[in-house]
């Protein structure tokens, strides 16, 4: 018996108090593996770079990927919805340029 289909997190569906949400490894690897055909154990290389397009897709503004604090295997990503407006501070240093988007 094939199990129900996972589903991948709709960034419509993030509310504005929700700037981020949090999407644990087990999800990541059972959305790589429905949807790509392949079959992965951990969230490797090949899986982030499948993870990133299908959030693009997705209309997701970011993910980032955190590992997992002792084994510093990979423990799942957040993803940003796009902001509602962005405001942008730029300040210009003698050695660095500082971008700060702010809502």
């Amino acid at each position: 018996m094939v199990g129900a289909r996972v589903k991948f997190p709709n960034s419509s569906e993030c509310t504005p108090a929700e700037q981020a949400l949090f999407c644990p490894a087990q999800r990541v690897i059972d959305l790589y593996n429905q949807d790509s055909g392949d079959k992965a154990k951990r969230i490797c290389a090949k899986v982030r770079r499948w993870f990133f397009s299908a959030a693009a897709a997705r209309e997701w503004a970011g993910v980032h990927f955190l590992k997992e604090v002792q084994s510093k295997h990979g423990h799942g990503c957040v993803l940003w919805r796009q902001p509602d407006r962005i405001n942008i501070q730029v300040t210009v240093t003698r050695e660095i340029l500082v971008l700060r988007a702010e809502k």
